[in-house]
């Protein structure tokens, strides 16, 4: 009998889930472990997460076992020395977070006076290496994704094509995503706080902006494909069935569910799992 797996699980696992079939972190050869007061860190103001989601579960966990997962920063100086333009956001902190807000957060949140990190002596790419594990993320929004994506693309000059070769992943994949920056910045907002589900704002974003607006507002959303009969019936939309093939895998369950929910939606599927 193969291994089961729990969809809620699945849906509310992020990067500081501890998971007990997960490889040990591997260390990089320029990182040197530490232990320092919260107080010293600075967060990275290119850090593409925008919304720190769920925190008072990761809270009580950090409460209870500590920071299981070491941060990863760089000095201060280091850090400066690449992104002169961020001097004012880093203040006075001796270090920069790279990879780990969230964990600070809910440190923070837990009342800890000091957090393990790794100390990497190199920022020279760090930005880019922060895209690159971000984008990775499975915790992290779509819309955060194409940010993170577009980033790259900014920073770097990447075509659509290297970006998937540097993130593993496909040119689809990085196509959906950049969608969304096609979208008009109130429907951005209005996709990061769950107003609009992703394949709304998928539909909306293949209209020119001037006419893009958000559903039962004027304009219209390019008709979904569906068949004619069942549009029909449903006055021309179809936003009530998630087509999931009975033969996916548990992820393909998460990524349909993740593709068609607003945020805010996809909480409560969580809630209501768990307590099945």
């Amino acid at each position: 009998m193969g291994r089961r797996t729990d969809l809620s699980s699945l849906l509310a696992t992020g990067p500081d889930t501890p998971a007990a079939t997960a490889p040990g972190p591997r260390r990089r050869p320029d990182t040197k472990p530490l232990t320092v007061p919260v107080s010293d860190l600075a967060e990275n103001p290119d850090n593409p997460r925008h919304e720190l989601r769920d925190l008072d579960g990761l809270a009580e966990t950090v409460r209870e076992r500590g920071v299981l997962q070491a941060l990863g920063v760089v000095p201060a100086a280091v850090f400066l020395a690449a992104h002169p333009h961020h001097r004012e956001a880093v203040g006075a902190a001796p270090y920069v977070v790279l990879h780990g807000h969230r964990r600070l957060a809910a440190a923070r949140m837990a009342g800890l006076d000091e957090v393990p990190v790794l100390v990497r002596d190199d920022a020279s790419r760090s930005d880019e290496d922060a895209l690159i594990e971000n984008v990775q993320r499975d915790d992290l929004t779509e819309l955060e994704q194409a940010q993170a994506i577009q980033g790259l693309i900014t920073a770097y000059g990447y075509s659509q094509r290297q970006v998937a070769a540097r993130i593993g992943k496909t040119q689809g994949f990085v196509s959906q995503r950049l969608s969304l920056m096609k979208l008009r910045e109130d429907i951005q907002e209005a996709l990061a706080d769950g107003r609009v589900s992703v394949e709304d704002a998928r539909r909306i974003a293949r209209l020119p902006r001037e006419d893009q607006a958000l559903p039962g507002h004027h304009g219209a959303l390019p008709a979904p494909s569906v068949p004619a009969a069942r549009g029909e019936r449903r006055g021309g939309r179809d936003y009530g069935v998630i087509k999931i093939d009975s033969r996916g895998t548990p992820e393909d369950v998460v990524e349909a569910l993740r593709r068609h929910l607003a945020p805010a939606a996809l909480d409560r599927v969580v809630e209501l799992l768990g307590r099945a």
